[in-house]
């Protein structure tokens, strides 16, 4: 019985099989309608407010603005067991992730930016009796990040930026008791976490060569909360009574390094590669009122996004289409699969399209997203079996240009 209040709370607090987002482990790196469009390759060619996010480095050469936008998400994962059973599907997940970016210059070359976004999320929903109810039915994980952020040009060339990063989190997860004690618990628990960002962008050529290089900082979250339990068998009511409960995770550092280069002057061809230190997550500790402490090891390993992106300038009208790839790496290892921890390699193709108007510009970008084939193999988390994944994203953001 610990062991799965352990593997509940682990869940609720850790990688989700659904997620929010598509990104390597449940980090959640595409922010925008524009650079959805281009496979999120734009570090160092960043023209929107959203470069508080990407590169705030790039602030001091942009125009005061703001932008609102959202990033739609379906998302529906399949479990097929080892044993040759049926698989299962899970509940299509829905998400809308709402963003908001906004920058002004203080001087000719120092300039201020804020962020209001999701950059951490899960969320799946298995059905209520499916095999592996005992690891995970609902998990979801939410994430709000405000990111102040100042940035200061140097030289015509040279620009760097800091910012800080103040995290809200909250974890809301059930899974099923054991079948001697039928029906469910339910925990949920919440936290503020902080961390800190810095960017660099290098312009040999303005405007025709760039090269950027940024970092956000780990961000440790000490959650509290409650767990709620439901055992359909009178029995174990008095055994299971409902409970404080804690947990600490450390969302990873990043590092994204990309170099933008401009064959024609209306067109832009960048190459980003992100790689998130996955290996902060390698310990959980688990702490229950009246039970003994327990310790979980997801065994999260580095990895590394590639992602290439082109932009085509139409003048007539103001028209930009877009397109790009992304190869992303998987940061769980296949012992610590299950269905509140699978993780697998990732394929995805984007599109958009930008248009302006006066002040006003529109971006719309779609993303679509196959994970491969992933095997549990340790049984640690769930059934031993094969999960996949497929999801689809559509962002739109509205920007303007303030006088």
């Amino acid at each position: 019985m610990k062991r799965r209040l352990v593997a509940a709370l682990v869940t609720a607090t850790a990688l989700g099989g659904a997620r929010a987002a598509r990104a390597n482990g449940f980090l959640i790196y595409d922010l925008s309608g524009e650079a959805i469009g281009r496979a999120s390759a734009v570090s160092a060619s960043t023209d929107e407010p959203a470069a508080v996010w990407f590169n705030p480095a790039a602030l001091p050469y942009l125009r005061p603005g703001a932008s609102v936008g959202g990033v739609y998400v379906t998302v529906k994962s399949t479990f097929s067991p080892s044993d040759g059973s049926p698989p299962t599907d899970s509940k299509r997940g829905n998400f809308v992730l709402p963003t908001v970016f906004a920058n002004a210059p203080i001087t000719d070359r120092v300039a201020v930016g804020f962020g209001a976004y999701t950059a951490f999320g899960i969320g799946v929903h298995w059905p209520d009796d499916w095999a592996g109810r005992e690891a995970a039915i609902a998990a979801s994980l939410q994430t709000l990040s405000l990111n102040p952020t100042v940035a200061v040009k140097l030289e015509e060339r040279v620009s760097l930026a800091v910012g800080f990063d103040a995290v809200r989190a909250a974890v809301d997860f059930r899974n099923g008791l054991p079948a001697v004690a039928g029906g469910d618990v339910r925990l949920g628990g919440g936290t503020w976490g902080y961390g800190f960002n810095a960017g660099l962008l290098y312009r040999p050529l303005p405007n025709r060569l760039h090269a950027a290089l940024t970092y956000r900082s780990r961000v440790k979250l000490d959650f509290s909360g409650h767990a709620d339990f439901s055992p359909t068998n009178p029995d174990f009511v008095p055994a299971l009574p409902d409970q404080p409960g804690s947990a600490s995770i450390t969302l990873p550092d990043a590092l994204t390094l990309g170099v933008m280069y401009a064959p024609l002057e209306r067109l832009k061809l960048e190459a980003d590669v992100n790689y998130v230190l996955w290996s902060t997550y390698d310990r959980i500790d688990i702490n229950f009122q009246s039970a003994p402490s327990h310790v979980i090891e997801p065994d999260g390993h580095n990895a590394f996004t590639a992602r290439l992106g082109g932009d085509y300038h139409l003048p007539c009208p103001d028209l930009h289409l877009r397109a790009g790839f992304i190869f992303d790496q998987r940061a769980i290892p296949e012992r610590s699969l299950g269905p509140g921890l699978p993780d697998g390699n990732r394929l995805d193709g984007t599109v958009g399209v930008g248009y302006t108007r006066g002040p006003f510009t529109a971006d719309l970008g779609y993303m679509f997203v196959y994970v491969l084939s992933a095997t549990s193999s340790g049984g640690r988390e769930g059934p031993q079996g094969s999960y996949g994944t497929i999801a689809q994203l559509l962002g739109l953001t509205v920007r303007a240009v303030i006088p």
